[in-house]
Formats: C-alpha cells, sequence, structure tokens
C-alpha cells in the first residue's frame, strides 16, 4: 500500500469541506477533482496555516481521505498514479492524461447552467465542442464520472446538533459521535458511535485488507 499525506491550507478548505453539507454526485465529483488539482500545485502548506489533512491511500481499493477538526469523509479514489521526481501524475484506465485543463472542463461542465437542462442537447453541445478541440476522450471520462460509485462515507462529532436533538430527547436519532452513509437525503443515515474516532481507526475502517469491524 502506498499512502500519501498533505496538508490542506486554511484558505483551500472549503473547497475539500463545503459549508453545506454534500448532497449530489456532482459536488463529490468536483471535490475529486480539485484535490486532484491541488495535489498536483504539491504546495508545502506551513503547520500555522494549515487546517485539514488529506490523504490518499493506493491499494487494492484506493481511496481519498479527508480530515478536519471534529470531521472526516472518505471517497473512492478511481484513477492510476505515478510519482515522478517529486511529482504526482494521474491517469484514467492508463488511457487518459488528467491534466489541469481536463480538471477545468469537468468541473466547469457540472456545474455549468446546460448540465441542469432538460434538454439534454443542451449538455451534449459543451462536451462535443471540447472533444473537437481539446481532447476526443472528454465523454468517456465524464461518463465514467458520472457512473462510478463514489463510496462516500463521513464522520462526525456534531454537538450543537447533538445538544439539540438531546433536549428534544432524541439523542439517539443524532448522536454525538455517528458515521453518515450516503449523502442525498432519500438514502443517507446515521451508524451512532459510543466514543470518538481516531484519524488511523478511519483508514482502518475502510481498509479491506484488515480486519472487519462488528456492530453489536
Amino acid at each position: 500500500m502506498k499512502k500519501y499525506k498533505f496538508d490542506i491550507s486554511t484558505s483551500q478548505l472549503e473547497k475539500f469541506f463545503p459549508k453545506e453539507r454534500i448532497k449530489t454526485k456532482a459536488q463529490v465529483i468536483e471535490i475529486l477533482m480539485e484535490t486532484i488539482r491541488y495535489i498536483l500545485l504539491n504546495n508545502s502548506v506551513p503547520k500555522e496555516e494549515s487546517s485539514g489533512t488529506l490523504v490518499l491511500n493506493i491499494d487494492r481499493m484506493s481511496r481519498l481521505f479527508f480530515f478536519k477538526e471534529d470531521k472526516y469523509f472518505s471517497i473512492v479514489f478511481p484513477f492510476y498514479t505515478f510519482e515522478e521526481d517529486g511529482k504526482f501524475n494521474f491517469s484514467f484506465q492508463n488511457k487518459i492524461d488528467i491534466t489541469s485543463q481536463l480538471i477545468s472542463k469537468v468541473i466547469s461542465i457540472i456545474k455549468c447552467d446546460e448540465f441542469k437542462e432538460k434538454c439534454s442537447l443542451d449538455f451534449v453541445s459543451p462536451i462535443c465542442e471540447y472533444e473537437e478541440q481539446c481532447d476526443e476522450n472528454f465523454w468517456i471520462f465524464l461518463r465514467e464520472l458520472l457512473l462510478m460509485e463514489d463510496g462516500y462515507l463521513r464522520y462526525d462529532y456534531d454537538l450543537e446538533e447533538y445538544e439539540k436533538a438531546k433536549k428534544r430527547g432524541e439523542e439517539h436519532i443524532h448522536p454525538l459521535n455517528h458515521y453518515d452513509l450516503f449523502y442525498s437525503s432519500d438514502a443517507s443515515f446515521k451508524i451512532g458511535l459510543k466514543k470518538g474516532l481516531l484519524q488511523d481507526e478511519f483508514i482502518d475502517l475502510l481498509n479491506t485488507k484488515t480486519n472487519c469491524k462488528y456492530l453489536t
């Protein structure tokens, strides 16, 4: 297993931890793309300017882990990674190089007004234009991002909402320490924890090569 660790600067923290919780696949894709961009820039962050940590685990199941005080989350990392002369390179299925230009285009597509239109042709137009001008494999790449199982899982220590729930006699509906599985309101649910969770424990939970955890 390869493990890479990066400090997240305070100025960049909101890109990975939005003020409002993650609710859509498009947000997960945007965070994934911004993470690659952040790693490609390879900027060192002074300890006093660090407000979080990003961990990239490359193994049989490759994942990204995001950590800040009282909140962790993880998503699948579906790309091939190699390091050369201290610089990182990423590709998809060893066929498509993930460049800054490709990252910017993916983000602009999933955030553009055409992506939200009712007519599919409005969405197709900017994709075709980019394929003709820059990369004929762009739709293949974007399609796989949209279809991938992102494996989202979050851990929270949420004192504020726990106290509110406790006043209502509902502390077991919103436990102080808990996992959030999935992100859309129709699918999301919590698993309460009896104590706080260390970062390494969160990584170990999702490591398919270590012993499973049991719910009792």
